[in-house]
């Protein structure tokens, strides 16, 4: 059960077309929403006008280099291991969902556009059963 496409099932009932356009119409959907609530809460505007009070006050220019380390910096400590999160049981939480749902959505891709139709490796299920387990978890 764990090393079987989950989706292969499926394709008694639902073409492969049906189930790819479904893939696509959910991302399109999901980056049209957060479009939407950057344009209805106005944070766009927020972070613009934020930006340029910051340069005004600014008292020396930063290299690129300079800011090509701070960027990694904030990167591998405040987005990979979401480090802001004092609480143990939160940053726990917060990571065994966001990388769940990285580790689903991958898979779940995947396995619809690359191995509906062919043999599946048997890794790629186990993996979309841990990211869903991850999820659940975290959640």
């Amino acid at each position: 059960m764990f090393t079987i496409n989950p989706f292969s099932g499926l394709l008694e009932l639902v073409s492969p077309f049906a189930m790819q356009l479904y893939v696509v119409l959910m991302v399109l959907l999901v980056i049209g929403g957060t479009l939407l609530d950057v344009i209805h809460k106005k944070s766009a505007q927020y972070f613009f006008e934020n930006a340029e009070k910051a340069r005004a006050r600014a008292t020396r220019t930063v290299s690129s280099g300079e800011k090509a380390g701070i960027a990694l910096k904030t990167l591998a400590e405040d987005v990979l291991t979401s480090a802001e999160f004092c609480n143990p049981r939160r940053r726990i939480a917060h990571l065994l969902t966001m990388y769940g749902f990285i580790l689903f959505a991958a898979t779940t891709a995947i396995l619809i556009f690359v191995f509906l139709d062919s043999p599946t490796p048997a890794i790629l299920p186990l993996l979309w059963h841990l990211g869903a387990l991850m999820l659940c978890v975290g959640g």
